[in-house]
């Protein structure tokens, strides 16, 4: 484990940049956002940059409007951190920023990560990239005041599906009783989060959840969402979240999918497992990355073909 060396270039080094994966989520977020807390405390200068911007349903978090873009200006910088990115691809043009005569320290929880910084600390058994975070303040011995603790919250809130998930264990509510000590409202942040869809956009999501599919075995759910829907979905909403929560309630379901048709040659997937199926390594074979039950990646393929390599592959998996 390089905790140690996270702590040792944190300490030694001023001038930071903290980044992390392109198509941002809570955990994402609130990784990076707490770790420029933490830098700024100890007197660091720090810019959070993202390749993509940040979905307006976590447009309450505090820092939120300060995160920058690859293309504006951006002082010259020491380290890289880069958090929840299991592959330097995954920065998008952030990458771009990355010159050889600087340090890139990649905090991750994938299993997948493919060690890309100069000091990597991967931690697959962590819940989320937030829970990194927050041994990083005890171990320096920072106060972990309020905003630190919301944005805390809200990373591991999202990233273990509100405590569902398999990810979730005690030393995850140990961390979280602590976080909620701090005058946090558990109810207030869930609704931000999950109670704020227009009826409008959750109609057109009952309109693609009517389209899903099962292969013949009844193992295997998926649906397709085509540039058309995507178009019409308000980015408030977390497609995915919404998707799977009905995909995984269907008895006898090992694998639940979802096909985004970004571009006429250009899919992307996301996975769902109820555990048997390692789908890690079922994203991995195209390029991409996860965990066991929940992972990505993109194919340079349409709907239909994208479907047919995925499920050759997944039936020898399954």
């Amino acid at each position: 484990m390089n905790l140690k060396k996270v702590l040792s270039v944190i300490k030694k080094y001023k001038n930071f940049i903290v980044s992390a994966h392109v198509n941002l989520e809570g955990d994402a977020l609130g990784a990076e956002l707490s770790m420029a807390r933490l830098l700024k405390k100890m007197g660091k200068q720090v810019f959070v940059v993202n390749s993509d911007k940040a979905p307006e349903i976590y447009d309450f978090l505090p820092g939120i409007k300060s995160l920058k873009s690859p293309n504006m200006k951006i002082q010259d910088y020491d380290v890289l951190i880069a958090v929840d990115c299991c592959d330097k691809n995954r920065l998008g043009d952030v990458a771009k920023l990355i010159k050889k005569d600087k340090i890139i320290v990649n905090i991750d929880h994938h299993k997948s990560n493919s060690k890309f910084g100069d000091v990597n600390w991967v931690l697959p058994k962590a819940s989320s990239a937030s829970e990194m975070v927050y041994h990083i303040f005890k171990k320096l011995n920072l106060k972990i005041d309020r905003i630190s603790a919301l944005l805390l919250y809200v990373g591991i809130l999202t990233d273990t599906g509100s405590f569902r998930y398999s990810n979730t264990n005690a030393e995850t509510h140990r961390i979280v009783a602590e976080l909620l000590s701090n005058n946090l409202s558990a109810n207030k942040i869930y609704k931000k989060i999950y109670e704020r869809n227009p009826l409008v956009q959750m109609e057109l999501i009952s309109n693609i959840l009517n389209r899903f599919q099962t292969d013949k075995s009844n193992k295997i759910v998926w649906v397709e969402i085509e540039s058309e829907d995507l178009k019409k979905l308000h980015s408030r909403i977390d497609i995915a979240d919404n998707i799977f929560d009905f995909l995984r309630s269907i008895k006898g379901v090992e694998v639940a999918l979802i096909f985004k048709q970004i571009k006429p040659r250009l899919t992307k997937v996301n996975f769902r497992s109820r555990g048997r199926v390692d789908v890690a390594k079922l994203a991995e074979s195209f390029g991409g990355g996860g965990h066991r039950t929940a992972s990505g990646c993109s194919i340079e393929q349409g709907l239909k073909q994208s479907e047919k390599l995925i499920f050759q592959r997944l039936k020898q998996l399954i």
